[in-house]
């Protein structure tokens, strides 16, 4: 998932980088050129590629990925895509290239393991340790570029991926070049690969490619063009309901079991609205959203779900004819969210917070370490529960659990949302949340 946010959420980042706009590839750093510096350079584990016209790879780095390079007299200046810190980083080194070794020393404290962080130190030319790929992706005809447009490119094997690489896509075409670097032992002729691609903007998926087989033909990948299909195009105005559930907020349409993940230039203003507007924290509100239908990135690394680019939105004060998906109060699992107007979040290494309510009038249920039971009454929309009964482990979360409890004991009013239990006092105030888990 972490890849995901990082195509995500660099695009604008990454714009201004001459990675590509569209202008004709270079030859590949590992030919000759009147450019001594350019070229594959290692040092140990760490490979430099340096293109002529600027480009930047670190076809052995799975942290970062290269963006540009420039060398003025002895001063070169490295950019570079950090995924961990989603941040772009610039390193200045001073440098001296004699014959086969290039010479590195920054101008700053750098990050990086002591013996070899990098951009520092003696690098030798291996023109032959790494290997690359030629393509390009096609448009479909009559079709548009997205603004802020990020192209992602990935060669993997059956197992693991070997490399991918994010490319910002400032002019309009019908065709982007583009070239991956990657480490020639990395590569073997006993495996399968396969190149696959994508174009991303502002957090949703515009078009894709599918999946290519490549042949690995005296150690080298053929030159090849991928064409990108679109993926949900259609602009709609939809109503549904803003809901809170599973640590996130989405829109469920109205009437229906359709969910949409929020995505684009809006999704924080219209989350921020919603959050301002409800009167506890499970509540939904009604809106009114207006924004193109697109493939967003899912929960698991490399899935996708459908989501919504927000454009513009409306909320509204009601409810009215709008039913959300539901499930009964009875023998349902419900799992703690929140407590009073705080969100909880379950320890992995502890039981969920949870209730379930029988058709025999129990409550039993965990705090999170301790085990409880006991009885409930209810009528219409009144709820009471207890006198409850619970283990007496000791476990280090106790002082939520006990805040957890002291809320069932308060309980006088419940309210259900669709998926969603708020358990209200007698001041009619919320004191617990809950989302139904099936199981």
């Amino acid at each position: 998932m972490k890849q995901f946010a990082v195509l995500c959420l660099t695009g604008l980042a990454l714009m201004g980088c001459s990675d590509n706009d569209n202008t004709p590839a270079p030859p590949p750093a590992t030919q000759d050129t009147s450019n001594p510096l350019v070229g594959a350079w290692q040092q140990g584990e760490q490979i430099l590629v340096l293109e002529e016209n600027g480009d930047l790879y670190l076809p052995a780095d799975n942290q970062r990925q290269g963006l540009t390079w420039n060398a003025e007299e002895n001063t070169f200046t490295f950019r570079y895509l950090d995924n961990s810190l989603l941040a772009v980083e610039t390193i200045t080194s001073q440098g001296k290239q004699q014959q086969d070794t290039l010479s590195l020393t920054p101008t700053a404290d750098i990050d990086g393991e002591a013996d070899t962080p990098l951009f520092h130190g003696d690098y030798q030319r291996a023109n032959g340790a790494v290997g690359h790929l030629n393509g390009s992706v096609t448009l479909p005809e009559d079709s548009s570029l997205p603004e802020k447009a990020v192209l992602t490119v990935t060669l993997q094997s059956a197992e693991d991926t070997v490399i991918r690489r994010l490319i910002p896509l400032s002019e309009p075409a019908t065709r982007y070049p583009f070239r991956l670097y990657y480490p020639d032992a990395a590569i073997s002729s006993d495996n399968t690969y396969q190149v696959t691609s994508q174009i991303l903007a502002d957090g949703g998926l515009f078009f894709q490619s599918e999946p290519t087989a490549l042949r690995l033909r005296e150690g080298q990948f053929a030159d090849i063009t991928l064409p990108l299909n679109a993926v949900m195009t259609d602009s709609e105005t939809l109503r549904g309901a803003l809901v809170q559930q599973y640590g996130s907020t989405s829109l469920i349409l109205c009437n229906s079991d359709r969910r949409l993940q929020l995505a684009g230039p809006q999704r924080e203003d219209l989350i921020d609205a919603y959050q301002r507007a409800r009167a506890y924290p499970l509540q939904p509100r009604v809106a009114t959203v207006s924004g193109l239908l697109r493939k967003v990135p899912g929960e698991q690394e490399g899935s996708t779900q459908n989501g919504i680019i927000v454009e513009s939105f409306t909320l509204e004060n009601g409810q009215e004819n709008c039913q959300l998906p539901g499930t009964t109060l009875l023998n349902t699992r419900w799992q703690l969210v929140y407590l009073g107007d705080e969100p909880v979040t379950a320890n992995p290494d502890h039981p969920a917070p949870h209730l379930r309510l029988t058709d025999q009038q129990e409550a039993r249920g965990n705090g999170g370490c301790n085990r409880f039971n006991g009885n409930f009454t209810h009528q219409n929309d009144q709820l009471t529960l207890g006198p409850l009964t619970a283990t007496e482990m000791a476990c280090p979360a106790l002082e939520t659990e006990q805040h957890y409890m002291d809320a069932l004991a308060s309980s006088h009013r419940y309210r259900l949302d669709g998926e969603l239990l708020t358990l209200f006092d007698e001041d009619d105030q919320p004191v617990a949340g809950f989302q139904a888990i099936h199981l």
